[in-house]
């Protein structure tokens, strides 16, 4: 007698990633624009802060939704400025080196 198992769960949970990339506007935008052509796992959010310095957020999974549930409920210029005290989590901080040998 054979049982075949045709169970097929699909809920399974979406882990994912909210990390958080420093360093000077011209190698975050380069890293940024190679990370977009060479995956698009990650939605990227790019804040600059000053004449050097910007910010690289990457979120991905359940770090994904939990933005884009966020981003229409309130002003998004707003939710851009302040993304760290509106999300639940902390983003994993990386700098751009290591960001590099990760992600790319």
């Amino acid at each position: 007698m054979k049982i075949y198992n045709n169970t097929y769960y699909n809920n399974t949970p979406s882990f994912g990633k909210f990390i958080k990339i420093t360093g000077n506007p011209h190698s975050v935008k380069t890293f940024r624009t190679e990370l977009i052509h060479k995956t698009d796992k990650y939605m990227t959010l790019g804040v600059k802060k000053d004449k050097h310095k910007s910010i690289l957020y990457l979120f991905s999974g359940k770090h994904f939704d939990e933005f884009i549930d966020i981003g229409t409920n309130m002003h998004f210029g707003t939710f851009r400025r302040n993304v760290e005290k509106y999300m639940k989590t902390k983003p994993q901080k990386l700098s751009l080196k290591k960001a590099e040998k990760k992600l790319l």
